[in-house]
């Protein structure tokens, strides 16, 4: 049994310490990231923020620079951190991350399995969300993918003796038994499948996030191939900012659009499992699911 100690991750409320993660606000709230270290200053345009002035103070103060300007000092939100943060993989976006763990059901206290462990942005808001009593384990086979993304772990978390880390080839080896939730970040996740399902436990869920239509297709295919797997969607995401400023109220002129497709799916007991009826039609009402009809009810 993993023994948690006191200082599992780190707590936002905190005061500031060494090697914990910062962002700066200037007047026109534009953000800087940067990492604590004694003696250090963030250089932002020629302009210098010393750290021992924000070591040891709780965030949300003022802190002017060498040439008098002021700058808000902040913790970095988990989003600041994903978009910020050290990166050798393209990272999952915060708008999709934010699906993934909503729709993926993560709970506290569940064993999560992730593959593509990259620069660590799924791994961390995984382990945010099982907590303490919960497991996170990711599989990776770059080991330079590995230290970098333990490294970022580090910086934003802390100490998260729950996670561990796999240098193997899912598609080749899947160790872990009755897994609560298994989520993928890779090439190729219908091969996957074979190795994993039966380790699934009944009613777990699966994710897929995919850059491509073709590779969501695929996995789609390949979890109806198993017979086992019922709810299956496929949804992307797009974010559109607004800017509202007195009487100017307007879209944002940049949005983030298209990044991935999630496919979710549920495992049922094979004894369970009832084929899909074939699809009808379409109709000039097909396409909308019960979800969409109670809001428009509503």
């Amino acid at each position: 049994m993993t023994t948690i100690p006191d200082a599992f991750m780190k707590n936002p409320s905190q005061a500031f310490a060494e090697n914990d993660p910062v962002i700066f606000y200037d007047r026109k709230e534009r953000l800087y990231y940067d990492v604590l270290r004694p003696g250090r200053q963030t250089n932002i345009r020629g302009d210098l923020l010393p750290h021992d002035q924000i070591i040891g103070r709780c965030e949300g103060f003022i802190l002017r620079s060498q040439r008098d300007k002021p700058y808000w000092v902040f913790r970095p939100t988990l989003n600041d951190h994903v978009v910020h943060m050290r990166r050798g993989a393209t990272v999952i976006y915060p708008k999709d991350l934010g699906l993934m763990l909503q729709y993926a059901d993560i709970y506290p206290g569940a064993t999560v399995v992730e593959s593509g462990l990259g620069s660590g942005a799924l791994a961390t808001a995984l382990l945010r969300m099982v907590g303490a009593e919960g497991r996170v384990i990711s599989y990776e086979i770059r080991q330079d993918f590995i230290n970098l993304a333990q490294r970022n772990l580090r910086v934003f978390a802390g100490e998260t003796p729950n996670h561990t880390v796999r240098e193997l080839d899912i598609y080749e080896r899947f160790d872990e038994e009755e897994v609560d939730r298994l989520l993928l970040d890779v090439p190729e996740p219908w091969r996957v499948l074979p190795g994993a399902t039966p380790k699934l436990r009944a009613g777990a869920i699966v994710c897929s996030y995919s850059p491509t239509i073709i590779q969501a297709k695929s996995f789609v295919e390949a979890l109806r191939a198993e017979h086992c797997f019922v709810a299956i969607q496929t949804l992307e995401a797009m974010l559109r900012p607004w800017n509202i400023a007195g009487l100017s109220v307007r879209p944002a002129l940049r949005m983030v659009g298209h990044t991935g497709f999630l496919t979710f799916a549920r495992k049922t007991e094979k004894s369970a499992f009832v084929p899909e009826a074939q699809p009808e039609a379409d109709t000039t009402d097909a396409g909308i699911s019960s979800e969409e009809e109670h809001e428009a009810q509503a």
